[in-house]
C-alpha cells in the first residue's frame, strides 16, 4: 500500500498528486486530466470538499465550489470559458440543481438571470436588471461613477421602468435550445439584454443591403451586444443548398450550423428571440465579430462582441469569414 507523499502517473496522462494512507489520498491533492487540473480536498480517495478545476489549456479557473465523492456537489460557481458569464447555486450530483443565478460576461454584471435549474438546466427564470450604483464586494462601498457610467444607469432605469412592458418582465425563461425544425417555442419574445443593447434598422447604411443591426447605445469594446440563435442543421445538408437557403446561417462547431431560415426572416411577425443575423458584413471596416456564447434560454449559440467602442445608432457590422472558393454572388461582386 502506497504511504507518504508521491504521484501516481497513468498510460493516458492522468497524474494524482499528494498524501497517501494506507493506499487511500487525503487530505490537500491535484488531480490532472489531459484537460482539467482540479486541486482540493481528498477524502479516503475522492475529492471531497473545496475544490477548483483550472481548464488546462486556457489556464482559467472554470468552477470553484464542493465536491462530493469526486463530483460537484454542493455551493459553486461555474464560469464558462467560451465567454466568461458565471452560474452561481447548488449542485447535486454533478449536476446544478435548485436557485441558482446566471450573469452576463460584461456590463460589469447588470444583467443577470435568476430562477431555478434542474439538472444542470433552467426551468424557470426572469432576467434582473440592475441600474443602481455598483458596490465594492469586499467593503459594501459604492464604486466611483464617471459620466458615461451614470449615463448608462440612466438609460437602464429608462429601458426598466419605461420601456419593458409587464409582459416582457414577466416572461418565464427556461432553456428552449431549437433543434433542425424548431427555432423557438417563443420566436417573438426578444432577449431583454440583446433588446438594450441593439436594434434593427429598416435600411443598412450599405446600399441595396435590406436591413441593418444598429446599436441601441454607446457600447465599450469588448461588449457582447447581440445573440445568434436558428435552427441546428448538419454541415452536410447546409453545403448541398445553394446560397439563396444560406442567406442566415453561421457554423456553431464541426457538426452543427445554426440557420433563421427565409421563412422566418422578418422580426416584426416571424422572428425577433434574436437577431444577430441582421447584422451585414463590411470588411475592413467591420466594429464587431462572431463569437461563441452560452444563453441559459438557447443553450450554446453564436453571439456579436464588438471589438472597438460603437457610437450609439451606429451600425453593426461584422466579417463574415468566406472562404475564397465558396462565397455568395455578391460578395464576389465587392
Amino acid at each position: 500500500m502506497i504511504n507518504g507523499k508521491g504521484i501516481i502517473y497513468y498510460e493516458d496522462g492522468t497524474t494524482i498528486e499528494g498524501n497517501w494512507k494506507d493506499g487511500e489520498l487525503n487530505g490537500k491533492g491535484i488531480f490532472k486530466t489531459s484537460d482539467l487540473t482540479i486541486s482540493g480536498e481528498f477524502i479516503d480517495g475522492a475529492l471531497s470538499g473545496e475544490v477548483e478545476e483550472i481548464d488546462k489549456e486556457t489556464g482559467k479557473l472554470i468552477f470553484k465550489g464542493e465536491y462530493f465523492q469526486g463530483q460537484r456537489h454542493g455551493r459553486g460557481k461555474l464560469i464558462i470559458i467560451e465567454d466568461g458569464g458565471e452560474i452561481s447555486g447548488t449542485w447535486i450530483d454533478g449536476k446544478m440543481t435548485g436557485y441558482g443565478e446566471y450573469t452576463f460576461p460584461t456590463c460589469n454584471g447588470r444583467f443577470k438571470i435568476q430562477g431555478q435549474w434542474l439538472n444542470g438546466d433552467l426551468v424557470s427564470g426572469k432576467y434582473n436588471i440592475n441600474y443602481q450604483p455598483l458596490k465594492n464586494e469586499i467593503d459594501g462601498k459604492r464604486l466611483p461613477i464617471n459620466d458615461r457610467e451614470r449615463e448608462y444607469m440612466k438609460k437602464l432605469e429608462q429601458y426598466q421602468q419605461k420601456e419593458l412592458t409587464k409582459e416582457c418582465k414577466n416572461f418565464i425563461l427556461k432553456l428552449d435550445q431549437s433543434d433542425d425544425c424548431k427555432i423557438s417555442s417563443s420566436p417573438l419574445q426578444m432577449d431583454l439584454y440583446e433588446r438594450f443593447h441593439c436594434f434593427v434598422g429598416k435600411e443598412s447604411t450599405i446600399p441595396n443591403s435590406g436591413e441593418g443591426l444598429f446599436a441601441k447605445i454607446f457600447i465599450p469594446n469588448g461588449t457582447v451586444i447581440s445573440f445568434y440563435n436558428g435552427i441546428r442543421l448538419t454541415h452536410q445538408l447546409v453545403n448541398s443548398r445553394s446560397w439563396k437557403e444560406n442567406n442566415n446561417t453561421i457554423s456553431l462547431n464541426h457538426e452543427v450550423v445554426i440557420d433563421v431560415p427565409s421563412n422566418l426572416n422578418d422580426t416584426i411577425t416571424q422572428y425577433s428571440a434574436t437577431i444577430s443575423h441582421k447584422a451585414n458584413h463590411l470588411v475592413p471596416g467591420n466594429n464587431s465579430v462572431y463569437a461563441s456564447f452560452y444563453h441559459p434560454r438557447f443553450g450554446d449559440i453564436k453571439c456579436i462582441k464588438a471589438i472597438k467602442d460603437i457610437n450609439e445608432n451606429e451600425e453593426i457590422f461584422v466579417d463574415y469569414g468566406y472562404s475564397n472558393n465558396d462565397t455568395p454572388s455578391w460578395y464576389k461582386i465587392k
